[in-house]
């Protein structure tokens, strides 16, 4: 017997957010924001290396003496890393935390030489040590802005790029296997060079590494390829949302989703005014570091943010991403120094999200209604008319095409139309079976 099974409600994903989304670290320190994530119902928290770093020279400064157990080694460097490392994952683990992410190292690009690779392997080593002690096994690793003159030119070419590129990242990826840590590779929407989400895809597929992976963020997606704060409108030049939203497609089609290690969430409001490129800050780095806000955050009659992150994030989802929604967001807000300032942008974004996991949900429900509704009509046709069932008719006459021909309608369909509406569009139902063959559906 055929079924379709619908699953209500769907699982949840684990919610997570960026240390640097809860406040700069001037002013908030790390084991504060961690409490606060943890309070307010975060699932995980992604820890920043410069907050990290932060971490670690106030606790050479004698800070912070509460969370080890053991004397603290503030002779080595490499230890008191170790150590501190330690009391982090301590912290987040007794308070129900999880530390899916570290982030970001930043400049592994742009090689020209062995040597080149090997100094920035090293930099790297430093992060990858200290992760098994966060129990943390995913670095993002992202592109770079570049500054003038660009690295590309006639003696060094886009491929001859590309291909340094996937021969650092199969290193790095062997680097990290010996750790135990994944590499999510993340391209920025200010890129010199690598700016796209097909960029590295290419280079991933290349370097065809398991522990090596794509890394998507909303905003860096889609403000790269919808978005130019240097447009009046804030759209890139001729771009359309439908142009967008195939991109997307196109996305869903390209990347295995078990090669997207890890989703990054943030919208944005339009700048004031148009940003202007500067050689050491292109416009969209100036856009994203003032005005990203949460998703889904309210304004009416629609969001506070613009950009399609509620289209994108219900593709991955259709798609069967089923990792990590984590939130991402720069604002110059953040530099608040009162010490509710952490509190305030994590509720945001926790309320965030838990509208953006609504409305995807509410977009699944609707599209499994459409496929259902489909099979239940294309059924009720077929039972319902003669000349679909009935493999020949005579040509004797016109009256046997025609006059024959007389729709009938099953006793129950206008009962069973309104009963199956019910079932499958309620939101958090449980598990729905619609057993195709008798157009019977039942809870279970």
């Amino acid at each position: 017997m055929a079924a379709y099974t619908v699953l209500y409600p769907y699982a949840r994903p684990k919610f997570a957010i960026a240390s640097l989304s809860l406040g700069t670290n001037a002013h908030h320190d790390l084991p504060t924001k961690i409490r606060v994530a943890s309070n307010l119902g975060y699932d995980g928290i992604e820890i920043f290396i410069p907050d990290f770093e932060g971490f670690v020279n106030q606790v050479r400064e004698g800070k912070h003496t509460e969370l080890f157990t053991e004397p603290i080694p503030t002779s080595s460097s490499t230890e008191l890393d170790l150590a501190c490392a330690a009391a982090v994952y301590n912290l987040c683990n007794s308070l129900g935390l999880e530390i899916p992410l570290y982030q970001p190292l930043r400049n592994f690009e742009n090689f020209r030489s062995q040597g080149h690779i090997d100094t920035s392997l090293a930099e790297a080593e430093r992060w990858l040590r200290i992760m098994p002690a966060m129990k943390c096994d995913l670095l993002l690793v992202c592109s770079n802005y570049i500054p003038p003159p660009s690295p590309i030119d006639e003696k060094y070419t886009m491929d001859m790029y590309i291909d340094a590129q996937v021969d650092a990242f199969r290193q790095l990826g062997a680097l990290a296997e010996k750790y135990g840590v994944r590499i999510g590779y993340e391209p920025l929407s200010w890129g010199t060079v690598i700016d796209n989400w097909m960029q590295v895809w290419e280079i991933v597929e290349r370097v065809d590494l398991e522990n090596v992976g794509v890394l998507l963020d909303s905003f860096n997606t889609l403000g790269n390829q919808y978005a130019d704060p240097g447009q009046a409108s804030t759209i890139c030049k001729g771009q359309t949302l439908a142009a967008m939203l195939f991109n997307l497609e196109e996305l869903a089609i390209s990347i295995p989703v078990e090669k997207i290690f890890f989703y990054q969430v943030a919208d944005a409001v339009r700048p004031a005014e148009i940003c202007y490129d500067e050689d050491d800050m292109p416009r969209r780095m100036k856009w994203s570091r003032a005005c990203r806000v949460f998703p889904c955050e309210p304004q009416t009659p629609w969001y506070l943010g613009f950009l399609p992150v509620t289209q994108m994030t219900s593709l991955l989802h259709r798609m069967g991403y089923r990792g990590w929604w984590s939130l991402e967001v720069f604002n110059t807000s953040l530099q608040e120094s009162d010490i509710g300032c952490p509190e305030r942008h994590g509720s945001r974004g926790i309320n965030g999200l838990d509208i953006l996991w609504d409305v995807v949900q509410t977009d699944m429900q609707s599209r499994n209604l459409d496929i259902e509704l489909e099979t239940f009509f294309d059924r009720k046709r077929t039972i319902s008319s003669p000349m679909l069932s009935t493999p020949t008719l005579s040509t004797g006459s016109n009256s046997d095409a025609s006059d024959s021909f007389t729709p009938s309608i099953d006793n129950d369909f206008e009962l069973e139309l309104p009963e199956a509406l019910h079932r499958i569009g309620g939101c958090g139902r449980p598990t729905l079976d619609i057993d195709i063959e008798g157009l019977k559906t039942k809870d279970t």
